[in-house]
This record gives structure tokens, C-alpha cells and sequence, in this order.
């Protein structure tokens, strides 16, 4: 094999394996999500199926949520404190 076509064969292999990190990245954040509307909606009843990672993953998404949420009732509180009345 020439080392140009080795070479556009290791491009195509780490483009390839970018994209399916990328691909298990996403899977895993809608995995996530399922988790959490499925307990939401009370379809989950536990968690103690799910892997320890798994729990992390989710915890940590939870976590980003919570902050997103307080972060966004402080800035509809100071709206609404700053309204003359």
C-alpha cells in the first residue's frame, strides 16, 4: 500500500471514529433525557437498574437543569422587581 492511500485510509478511520464518539455522545444525552421524563411521567418506578455511570450521567444532568432553572427564576425575579409600580 502507498503511503498516500494509507494516509486518506487513517483521515477516513478518525473521521469515522469522530463521528461515532459524537453519535454515542448524543445517544447517551437522549438516553438520559428518556430516563428522566420516563420518571417524570412515572413510568420508572426505580433506578436500580441502571449502571453506576449511567446514575452519574444523570445526576449530572439533573444538576445542569436544576442550575438552568434557578438561574432563570433569579432573572424573572429581578424583572419583576425592577418594574415600577
Amino acid at each position: 500500500m502507498l503511503d498516500g492511500e494509507k494516509a486518506i485510509l487513517e483521515q477516513k478511520i478518525a473521521a469515522a471514529t469522530a463521528r461515532m464518539n459524537e453519535l454515542r455522545r448524543a445517544n447517551r444525552e437522549m438516553e438520559v433525557k428518556l430516563v428522566i421524563y420516563d420518571a417524570i411521567a412515572g413510568r420508572c418506578k426505580n433506578l436500580d437498574d441502571l449502571s453506576p455511570n449511567f446514575i452519574d450521567d444523570l445526576q449530572k444532568k439533573v444538576a445542569k437543569r436544576h442550575e438552568e432553572v434557578q438561574k432563570r427564576m433569579q432573572e424573572l425575579c429581578s424583572m419583576d422587581s425592577s418594574k415600577p409600580t
